[in-house]
């Protein structure tokens, strides 16, 4: 795949999200101007970058969304839930013609039906009186404008795929053109593009259409555009005509249509249409350098990066062991100046990596639409915490939970409108979607405001699964819990949306292989709320560093409240577990060498770490607290990769091994075993 094929697929999957997003906003508020014009520029843009990378087949299809919504911006249709539904199927076929230039014969059969049903309202008789109106702020299109355009291709535009061909099109679907397509220099490399293409156009589309033309190469390549007053037009096309750049009959023709009065905008000059100044170049530059530049990194490399600073963090760990062990003060400087180096090189890679968890939500609107519509119920998604940031990877592994979790809330959660309105609730049932920082841990919860969950239906499906003797009735939380477990499931029939008894289970595994939580709260007839606890990266977190015997333990430092010192006389139970004074109540602790079978002398007096989990709280009694320490997660091989209590290992700055405490699975473990 060549480089401008991928750069152009990034940004049409960018461009369709944003249709998408518009999509649903007009589904609410059809008159919504600004979404309007979203839609249209998405559309605009896929179109013309699509035909210059070769993607014709696309090119076309997209043309005729766009002339459906561009009929919708001049007031000529109005929209309707048909419409859009029909807008989104297409943005659907967008997302399949995508993967090839070449499309499969159902692929353009597909495309066809779909044409053919756009043409019923771009062909047909306007339902909207066809007042024209202009929705696009800052347009200026005003009668019929003249305007010089000035085109650049870059250097690389042979090599990198471009033609400027589909632009020459579109511009001469905008108005009358004169085009003369020339070279501005002779480059000692026959790859290199030396061309360099100036139009003349009489066109009433106004400016802004004009430079939606060049989107997809307004960064790359020169555009110079400049309105241009009836005499200085017909002066620039005698100039061109005598230089052998435009034929006689095209010149005579764009003559005669040049308007006799100077439209009301500023002018040009001649000299300025044909040349840009080196005042208006520059000014173009500093343009650019004020505004804010992004690029587009792949993922691949942001994940060596993040792996080269976790390989930088163990090299400091041994340089500090270095250090100690040789009692040097230079080296010991040393030490220090590179553990602020690679604290500040973490931060920064940790922050290239963070992304706002709503680019997720985003995507869940439209599930909620489609399902709620397809299932017959009437149900809106609010979301909150949108601007929340956590690790790309977590972000993109979390994905496939929410879905689950929002599908079963739809389907089991929420009621039926009649259901609803007799239980004197709104007809319309909520789900909401909301994140936020709490702890150093990211907390997603997803409530909805339905029947809340049957506990003797559950109980009763357990038992019949076998899950749950027939002599013993658990608590309301484990009930809750055994929704979870695999193959269970209360509908009543297998469907598209429920059934199979795979989807909470999914996402337990799925939570737990992120080294989070979920937790399930719910109410009879008031509805349900699932809590998602997570970290914020999986790469390299902060940890408080513990040895037993010479073993090297690391507890996640975000669950650490406070370290307390405990004498080794308290007895334990098999299980390691015990109870520590610690103010003015008891905590449950566990004992780190019991629970490990670590061999050794155990101290007189030990070091019980005070950690919590949600609002419940734990101890961790090792011998000794060495102190905080940068950790790099790495995975456990598949023989310790099932190890209860552990989430990982990292290396040592002398080269040895610590493993990385997973607290919450400990303390599920105690709980579970406790007598």
């Amino acid at each position: 795949m060549s480089d401008s094929e991928t750069v152009f697929r990034e940004e049409a999957a960018e461009h369709l999200e944003n249709l998408e997003q518009a999509l649903l906003c007009l589904d609410a508020t059809p008159d919504d101007a600004e979404q309007i014009n979203i839609a249209f520029r998405a559309m605009h843009t896929i179109k013309g970058s699509s035909g210059m990378v070769g993607f014709d087949h696309l090119s076309e299809f997209t043309h005729h969304l766009e002339t459906l919504f561009e009929r919708v911006r001049s007031g000529r249709l109005g929209l309707t839930a048909e419409i859009i539904n029909l807008v989104l199927e297409c943005k659907d076929q967008i997302d399949g013609l995508l993967r090839s230039p070449m499309p499969e014969s159902g692929q353009i059969e597909s495309s066809l039906a779909l044409v053919g049903r756009l043409q019923q309202f771009t062909e047909g008789p306007n339902p909207v009186a066809a007042q024209q109106t202009n929705t696009d702020s800052g347009d200026q299109s005003a009668g019929s404008g003249c305007y010089s355009i000035l085109v650049r291709p870059s250097e690389s535009a042979f090599t990198d795929g471009m033609d400027v061909l589909p632009l020459i099109r579109e511009l001469q679907g905008l108005g009358a053109c004169g085009l003369s397509l020339r070279l501005a220099g002779a480059p000692e490399d026959p790859e290199l593009c030396a061309l360099e293409l100036q139009v003349l156009i009489i066109t009433d589309a106004g400016e802004n259409a004009l430079r939606d033309v060049f989107l997809f190469v307004c960064e790359d390549w020169q555009i110079d555009l400049h309105p241009l007053s009836p005499d200085a037009f017909r002066h620039n096309l005698d100039r061109l005509s005598a230089a052998g750049w435009l034929t006689d009959d095209n010149a005579r023709a764009l003559h005669a249509l040049v308007p006799a009065a100077a439209p009301d905008r500023p002018q040009a000059s001649d000299q300025q249409a044909l040349r840009p100044t080196s005042a208006e170049q520059t000014s173009n530059a500093s343009r650019v350098v004020e505004s804010e530049l992004s690029i587009k990194v792949p993922q691949r490399k942001l994940d060596a990066l993040m792996d080269q600073v976790g390989e930088l963090v163990i090299l400091q760990a041994r340089l500090d062991q270095l250090a100690i062990s040789r009692e040097d003060e230079s080296i010991g400087e040393l030490a220090e100046e590179l553990d602020r180096l690679s604290n500040n090189l973490r931060e920064t890679t940790f922050d290239i990596r963070m992304l706002p968890i709503g680019s997720t939500f985003g995507r869940f609107r439209r599930l909620v639409r489609d399902l709620s519509r397809e299932l017959g119920k009437n149900v809106a998604l609010e979301t909150a915490g949108a601007g929340t940031e956590l690790d790309k990877v977590v972000l993109d592994k979390l994905a496939d939970p929410l879905v689950h979790l929002l599908r079963n809330s739809l389907d089991h959660g929420i009621e039926m409108p009649e259901t609803r309105l007799a239980a004197g609730k709104p007809e319309k049932g909520t789900i909401r979607l909301e994140a936020a920082h709490e702890q150093g841990r990211i907390i997603i919860r997803i409530s909805d405001d339905g029947a809340g969950l049957d506990v003797a239906r559950i109980l009763e499906k357990a038992r019949k699964n076998g899950l749950v003797p027939e002599d013993v009735t658990p608590d309301t939380d484990a009930i809750y819990n055994l929704i979870f477990e695999p193959g269970f499931s209360t509908a009543a029939r297998v469907s598209d949306v429920s059934g199979r008894g795979v989807g909470m289970d999914v996402v337990r595994t799925s939570i737990e292989s992120l080294q989070g939580r979920v937790q399930l709260q719910s109410e009879p007839g008031e509805g349900t709320v699932i809590t998602i606890s997570l970290p914020m990266t999986l790469a390299i977190i902060d940890g408080l560093m513990v040895a037993v015997s010479g073993e090297r333990f690391v507890i996640p430092l975000s669950v650490v409240d406070e370290c307390i010192e405990t004498r080794a006389s308290e007895s334990s139970r098999e299980n390691g577990s015990r109870l520590v004074k610690h103010r003015d109540g008891l905590v449950p602790s566990l004992r780190l060498r019991e629970w490990f079978a670590v061999a050794g002398q155990q101290p007189d007096i030990e070091q019980t770490v005070i950690v919590h989990v949600d609002k419940e709280r734990f101890g961790i009694t090792v011998d000794e607290v060495i102190g905080h320490s940068q950790t790099v997660i790495k995975s456990l091989g598949r023989l310790y990769r099932d190890a209860e209590g552990v989430m990982g290992a990292t290396i040592l700055g002398n080269g040895g091994i610590a493993m990385i405490l997973d607290v919450a699975e400990l303390i599920d473990d105690i709980n579970s075993t406790a007598v």
